[in-house]
């Protein structure tokens, strides 16, 4: 494939995605019309490598707060970046780097911090190349998958770990495949596609993640990751989404603790 029809169709993927997400947020503005400002649900942007504990931390919430729902919005990190930019619409923003809050400017209230996102690579358990250190993944003829830099989070993290490396080639030529979404890469090493995958060391508790297992990045060159919690000048709802960040950074701390995550 030629460098060309990848960047077509790379370009295709991102407007597929942005345009989901648009008729998302409008599907949420159509049902929200005749309800009062506290009935209007919540509305929050998530990056899509959160969405196990974030689906346990709406349940939990929801039934402690029956008056205060939540629609969440899940996507690539920079895709929901461009989504709120465009729109200027939503509650909450927490993507899976804080990278994302500080480029969102303006569109910030305050942000707090919930939890740190570990990036690891992912291999198959029974792998047939016996990859077990970092270095086996950079011999030749390995498959890497990595995320898009311009499309999640774990993109830009795998951009950041390849310059830090002092084997930027060797890196960059055994990437096959860059993926839209951290949730695309697991499915392709679990898959066979690939022989190791940049994820997050979370994902790994995930039933995608059975039978695959990680390999360690260098501390020297690696990136940990802070997932904070922005409440935004658009929001619609001020308090109640003030009432849900504060929600997160306590009793929903525990919940991505369990989920593999970890908390200062």
């Amino acid at each position: 494939m030629t460098i060309l029809k990848e960047l077509q169709i790379m370009e295709q993927r991102t407007n597929i995605c942005k345009v989901v997400l648009l008729a998302a947020l409008g599907v949420w503005l159509a049902l929200g019309v005749g309800c009062s400002r506290d009935e209007r649900p919540l509305v929050v942007y998530v990056g899509k490598g959160l969405d196990f504990p974030m689906e346990e931390v709406k349940q939990v919430f929801e039934k402690q707060h029956q008056e205060n729902p939540l629609t969440i919005i899940y996507g690539g990190s920079e895709t929901l970046l461009s989504t709120i930019q465009k729109t200027r619409k939503g509650d909450l923003f927490i993507p899976g780097s804080a990278g994302y809050i500080s480029s969102a400017g303006d569109l910030v209230k305050e942000d707090r911090y919930v939890a740190d996102h570990l990036p690891v690579f992912a291999v198959r358990a029974d792998n047939p190349k016996n990859l077990q250190t970092f270095s086996d993944l950079l011999a030749d003829g390995v498959k890497l998958a990595v995320g898009n830099k311009d499309m999640c989070a774990i993109g830009q993290v795998a951009e950041a770990i390849i310059n830090a490396s002092d084997r930027q080639a060797a890196f960059r030529d055994n990437i096959v495949i860059t993926g839209t979404t951290v949730n695309e890469l697991i499915k392709l090493v679990a898959d066979g596609e690939v022989d190791a995958a940049l994820v997050w060391a979370d994902m790994l508790q995930w039933p995608e993640g059975k039978g695959l297992r990680r390999v360690e990045i260098p501390s020297a060159i690696n990136t940990v990751e802070e997932i904070r919690i922005a409440v935004m000048t658009t929001s619609a709802s001020p308090q109640s989404a003030a009432l849900f960040a504060n929600f997160l950074v306590t009793e929903g701390q525990a919940i991505f603790a369990r989920h593999g995550f970890g908390v200062k």
